[in-house]
C-alpha cells in the first residue's frame, strides 16, 4: 500500500513537471520581441548588414546621408518612435568616464547610454560600435508607456551579420 502510494505520488509529480515545461515551452520568453528579424535596408558597401526584429505596426524608413551613413526612422502606427544614424562619424559620442553615461552590451558591444527622464516620459541616445569601424547611434525622445518599451526592445535586438 505504501509503495502504491509513493508510486502514485511520483507519477503526480512527473505528470505536473511535463504540463509545466509543456507550458512553459509555448510561453516562450517574454522579453524576447515579437516580429519578424528584417534587415536594415540599403546599406552601402562600406557599412555592415545588421538585422533588427520588428514587431508589427513598427514602419521602417531609410534615408542616405551620405555615401558613407544612412539614417534610418521608425514609426509605430503613424507616430515616430526612434531613429537610428548608421555611419562613421556621429554627433554623439560622449566621453566614456562622464558621469551620466551608462553602459551596457549590446550584440556583444561595448554600448555608452545617455537617459533622461521628465514624468513618465524617457529620452535616450546609445552609441554602440561597430565591428566594422562605423557607429549605430540609437536617439528617442519623449517616449512612455508601450512605445517606450517597443523602442527598447528593438535596439536591444541588433545583430550584426
Amino acid at each position: 500500500m505504501i509503495k502504491r502510494r509513493v508510486t502514485g505520488y511520483r507519477r503526480a509529480l512527473w505528470l505536473s513537471i511535463g504540463i509545466l515545461s509543456f507550458l512553459a515551452a509555448c510561453a516562450g520568453d517574454p522579453d524576447e520581441p515579437s516580429g519578424p528579424r528584417v534587415p536594415l535596408p540599403d546599406t552601402a558597401p562600406q557599412l555592415p548588414s545588421a538585422t533588427l526584429i520588428i514587431p508589427d505596426g513598427v514602419k521602417l524608413s531609410e534615408q542616405r546621408v551620405g555615401a558613407e551613413a544612412r539614417l534610418y526612422s521608425f514609426t509605430l502606427r503613424g507616430r515616430p518612435l526612434f531613429g537610428l544614424y548608421l555611419g562613421p562619424n556621429p554627433t554623439f559620442n560622449p566621453p566614456a568616464d562622464a558621469p551620466e553615461v551608462q553602459r551596457e552590451i549590446v550584440d556583444g558591444q561595448p554600448a555608452k547610454t545617455v537617459v533622461s527622464q521628465q514624468g513618465d516620459a524617457w529620452s535616450r541616445d546609445m552609441l554602440v560600435p561597430s565591428r566594422h569601424g562605423v557607429f549605430y547611434h540609437f536617439f528617442y525622445h519623449d517616449l512612455s508607456g508601450s512605445d517606450l518599451l517597443t523602442a527598447d526592445d528593438i535596439i536591444a535586438s541588433l545583430q550584426e551579420r
